[in-house]
């Protein structure tokens, strides 16, 4: 599974179930999730059962969720894209209200390996991905956990 396999609204659910895993050092659970996403919990159940069917998540109901080792590198490198573009766009285009959630996913890795060598700033620090980041990130602004 690709970056480009996934779309937008399954990058927002990836990348909460990471985040929230790794804060929390347990699975995330629906409710948890729901509450960062601001959806209901339904659209949460149903959400996780897709990305468990495409082997990007493993949920168990009352347990929570956890990313699969395909779906922790499809989100990491998602996250490392959407920091990448909100970069270029706020800093180099001075664009600090467009979005880079839109743009990032974009990026095919070709186009994406060569703004990082262009702006030579894939993260800023401001970044929530865990300190173990998509290994493009430059250590000394990948966020501590």
């Amino acid at each position: 599974m690709s970056v480009a396999d996934v779309s937008g609204s399954a990058g927002r659910y990836l990348s909460a179930i990471l985040l929230l895993s790794r804060r929390n050092g347990r699975p995330a659970k629906t409710g948890e999730i729901a509450e960062r996403l601001d959806v209901s919990a339904a659209s949460v159940t149903e959400r996780l059962a897709d990305l468990e069917e495409r082997g990007l998540a493993e949920y168990e109901k009352y347990h929570g969720v956890e990313l699969t080792d395909d779906g922790e590198a499809v989100t990491r490198e998602l996250m490392w894209k959407r920091c990448l573009a909100e970069n270029f766009l706020d800093e180099d285009l001075d664009l600090p209200d467009a979005d880079g959630s839109e743009v990032g996913p974009a990026l095919s890795d070709d186009v994406a390996t060569a703004l990082k060598a262009l702006i030579d700033h894939p993260c800023d620090g401001a970044c929530e991905a865990p300190h173990t980041a998509h290994d493009a990130c430059r250590e000394e602004v990948r966020k501590p956990n």
